[in-house]
This record gives structure tokens, C-alpha cells and sequence, in this order.
């Protein structure tokens, strides 16, 4: 019938059937329209029904007579239909709820394309604390037994001495209130720079400190006082990022920023974990991958890392040696092409240009402190210290490795004149300039007592350059400024001393 057909309509718009009524929700422009449909198609069941409209709901109801017409199985009189009217009949709306678990990250092993399995680390929630009010005020007995017990800082700030936080400086959010003297915090944030072993230049005048890390980057630790005085007596802590890795400058961050608060100093190294692809398990059915040799892989990596060196362009030197330092890393490239690399970059090869050309620029970064001998702004000196550094760093890992490997002394008496002229002369200028660049320092120390370790002949050359005066000069200032540094002298300087 025309009322059927038209109850097909409706369903289309969602419809509710609520016994002993029918309801059909329905926009309230077409209820006058329904109206009279229902009324035109009437059929025996609907003969006598009386047709409502409410258009504050929206609904159109259908009301059997006071006979009981028969409709749709259910009888309905007008009694009961202003019974079923009332409140507590209308049916309420009631959405669907719906909830969703969520758990941490699968802790189970998963399998990827290469062939080796790595295990999901799980979440862990951000340290950081929000730069909220703090109710006590220092002094406190806490801080009081730590300015005793404390050794000397390298960062003297007097507590009147700060500027308040001007009105329209926003804080960055790798910042804390704390409600203790800034010559105390100053103090803690000190040591724990040098047990960080981060660079830093203090200010004491302004309360600033510009760090520099061994990731190369680069932040600012500043104290102020709070903007008005009835905050009470508080220290700002703020560390900003001007340069580098993100990630690596949130760990040091949460580390000084925990260590300002007096929650100690996590001076612990992260666990070293291999990262390398083995090849050997490569993808299935990727016949290239699999048919190309470790030689072929090694040539083809000193080949690009040569090709960037040889550019003027300084950030692609810088991604040169970042490649080769990542290529001779037995935990990020595979143990024997770590190896293989190593040996290629000291071998002394008259076939092989390639590792004859990285010497000459490990050589003129440390005689010269540039590739190309170019004086500019401090963009192009930022860049000529970062290259230094990595030069120092790549030969750093590259002895370390092959006196593991038991071929270091192989390679110096193959290539002796390389080692005596050049090599033990730079080295030693780096360990003498420990309180300008302790990174260098660090690095060059490491190179020294490696190769101290494996050949009596380089370690009668770092004697006549003095290098036990200037390894103990080292470890002096590394033993207040950094810990590292402090660490790496002490073989050379016991190899140099049995030797006196």
C-alpha cells in the first residue's frame, strides 16, 4: 500500500517503533505532509485512528479508537494513551558507550625484513616537570648540608645577584622552579656537567652557562629570579637548545634539570647495543643484496665518504666523517667491515688513493684545524671544530678497535712515518689545548694510550714531545671540569711514567 511504500521512506531517515504507539522521527517539515498520507492511504488498520503531530519532538503519533482497533497486534484507547504519554514512558536517548584499553607497548620479539629480531622498548612517560609554585622556601636543612658537603664549583653565583624573569619572556618548557638558593643549584648543575663530561663556559656575572656536548650540541643553562616578589624566594632554571640533536639534548637536559632539584647525578653511560643489518640475511629473493661481497660494500662506502671530503661544502665534510665514524663502529656497521675499514683507513696502500686522501684530511684538520684553509665567520669556525673533532674521533674508535683485534702494531710499522712525523706531534698539541676544547682532548688522550699500548717506538716519540706533562695537565682539569677526559689520560700516563 501507499502507507507500506511510505514506511519505507521513513526508514531511510530512522524511525522508532515504541509499543502500543508507533513513532516516526521525522524532520518537522514533512509531519503535515505524513499527516495526510496516512489519512488518504488509510487501510482497515488504520480506519479510525487519530493522527497527532508534536513538532517540538518530532514524532508522529498514531492512536487507536476508543473501540480497540487492531494495530499492528496491539490494542490502544485513549486512556491509555495519556498514560503512555507521561514522562516516564517516553523512551530516553541513550548513546552508545564505547571504551578502549590502552595498554603499553608489546614487549614480545618481532621479526623484521633483514632477519635479526629486535624486542619493542617500552613507553616511558617524559621526566620533565611543569614550572608550577612550590610553597616551601629555602633555606632548607637539605641545602644547607649540601653547601658543606659539596666540592668546589666552577660556576660561583650569588643568590642577589640574579635578574628577575622579564614580563613578556616566555619560558621554554625544559625549565623548573625551585624554591632553593641559586648558589646551591649552581653548584649542583657544575658537577653535574663535569660528570657529564659537557663542555661549558660560565658566566657568573649574568648566571649563564653555554654547553657544548661530545654529540655536538650546543645550550644554554640560565638562572633567574622570579618576576615579582611575593612569589617568595625561588629559582629559575632554564635550558635552551640552540644547536643539535634533539633526543641527545633531552637526556642531558632531564639529567641537569633533575640534578638542580637535588635528585642526584645520572652520570651512567647508556648501555651499548648493537645496530648494525647483517647482510647475510638479507631479503629473500633480493638477489643483488645478497650476491654483493663485504669488499664491495666497504669500496663503495670510502668512495662516498672520499667524494664528500674532496666538496667544499662544509656540512657535507661533516657528513663524510660522520660516515666514516659510523663505518669503523663494530656496534653500528658489521664487526668485519668495521674492521676491514679500520685497516684500509692506516694501511699504507700506494694502490689505494682512497685511504691516502682521508689521511691528508685527518692531517690537515689536526695541523690546521680546516680542510680547505679558509678563515671566515663563526658559522664556517663552528664548522672547521665540529670536523676537527670528528677527525679525532674517527681515529679514536679506529685504534681502539684494531688493538682489540691484536693488528694495530701491524699497521704502525707499516706505516711508521706517518705515525711518528704527524700523527704523535698533533696528537699531543690536542692534549695540550684541554682547557679550550676538552672534547679534542679527550679523543687525542684515548689515540695516545692506544697507541702507547702498541708500539714502543711511538712511545718514545710522545716522550719527546712531552706528552706526560701534558697528559697530567689534562687529567687536572678534566678531574674538575671532565670526567672523561680525567678517565682516558690515566693509561697514557702510566705507560709514560714506566717508561721514565
Amino acid at each position: 500500500t501507499n502507507f507500506i511504500a511510505l514506511l519505507s521512506l521513513v526508514q531511510a531517515r530512522a524511525f522508532v517503533i515504541s509499543p502500543p504507539q508507533i513513532q516516526y522521527h521525522i524532520p518537522t517539515t514533512f509531519l503535515e505532509l505524513f499527516s495526510k498520507v496516512i489519512m488518504e492511504s488509510a487501510t482497515d488498520h488504520l480506519i479510525g485512528c487519530e493522527v497527532k503531530c508534536d513538532p517540538t519532538t518530532g514524532h508522529v503519533l498514531l492512536i487507536g479508537p476508543e473501540d480497540e482497533t487492531h494495530l499492528h497486534g496491539k490494542h490502544v484507547t485513549k486512556k491509555e494513551e495519556e498514560e503512555d504519554r507521561k514522562p516516564s514512558h517516553i523512551p530516553e536517548y541513550k548513546p552508545v558507550m564505547r571504551s578502549v584499553k590502552i595498554g603499553g607497548a608489546p614487549t614480545t620479539p618481532f621479526r623484521n625484513p633483514f632477519g635479526n629480531s629486535f624486542t619493542a622498548a617500552p613507553f616511558e612517560q617524559s621526566e620533565f616537570k611543569p614550572a608550577g609554585k612550590l610553597s616551601s622556601n629555602f633555606p632548607t636543612d637539605n641545602s644547607q648540608e649540601e653547601t658543606k658537603t659539596t666540592s668546589k664549583t666552577n660556576w660561583l653565583v650569588k643568590d642577589d645577584s640574579l635578574d628577575r624573569l622579564p614580563v613578556d619572556f616566555p619560558l621554554e618548557r625544559t625549565s623548573r622552579f625551585i624554591a632553593e638558593p641559586a648558589s646551591v643549584i649552581a653548584n649542583r648543575i657544575s658537577n653535574c656537567l663535569c660528570l657529564r663530561s659537557i663542555e661549558a663556559d660560565f658566566d657568573n656575572k649574568r648566571a649563564i652557562a653555554k654547553c657544548n656536548t661530545l654529540d655536538h650540541v650546543r645550550f644554554r643553562i640560565r638562572l633567574f629570579a622570579p618576576r615579582k616578589e611575593e612569589d617568595g624566594q625561588r629559582t629559575i632554571v632554564e635550558v635552551q637548545k640552540r644547536r643539535g640533536d634533539t633526543i641527545s639534548f633531552l637526556r642531558d637536559c632531564r639529567a641537569i634539570l633533575n640534578a638542580a632539584e637535588g635528585d642526584g647525578v645520572d652520570d651512567a653511560p647508556s648501555e651499548a647495543v648493537p645496530i648494525h643489518i647483517d647482510f647475510g640475511m638479507a631479503i629473500a629473493g633480493d638477489q643483488t643484496m645478497q650476491e654483493e661481497s663485504e669488499e664491495d660494500i666497504l669500496a663503495e662506502a670510502i668512495q662516498s665518504a672520499v667524494e664528500l671530503v674532496g666538496r667544499e661544502e662544509l656540512d657535507l665534510n661533516v657528513m663524510a666523517f660522520e660516515s666514516l665514524v659510523a663505518l669503523v663502529d663494530p656496534l653500528k656497521t658489521m664487526p668485519d667491515i668495521a674492521l676491514n675499514a679500520c685497516k684500509t683507513i692506516v694501511a699504507n696502500d700506494s694502490k689505494d688513493k682512497s685511504a691516502s686522501e682521508i689521511r691528508g684530511a685527518i692531517a690537515a684538520l689536526l695541523r690546521n684545524g680546516s680542510l680547505h684553509d679558509d678563515e671566515g665567520d663563526a658559522i664556517i669556525s663552528d664548522f672547521n671544530e665540529i670536523l676537527k673533532n670528528l677527525a679525532l674521533c674517527l681515529l679514536s674508535k679506529t685504534f681502539a678497535n684494531m688493538l682489540n683485534k691484536r693488528c694495530l702494531e701491524t699497521a704502525i710499522q707499516d706505516n711508521s712515518e706517518w705515525f711518528l712525523d704527524t700523527l704523535i706531534p698533533s696528537l699531543v698539541d690536542a692534549v695540550k689545548s684541554a682547557k679550550d676544547r676538552p672534547h679534542d682532548a679527550l679523543y687525542a688522550s684515548d689515540c695516545l694510550s692506544n697507541l702507547l699500548r702498541a708500539s714502543k717506538d711511538l712511545l718514545k716519540r710522545a716522550d719527546e714531545e712531552n706528552a706526560l706533562s701534558a697528559l697530567e695537565e689534562a687529567k687536572a682539569f678534566g678531574s674538575t671540569h671532565h670526567k672523561s677526559l680525567a678517565n682516558a689520560t690515566e693509561k697514557g700516563i702510566t705507560m709514560l711514567e714506566s717508561y721514565s
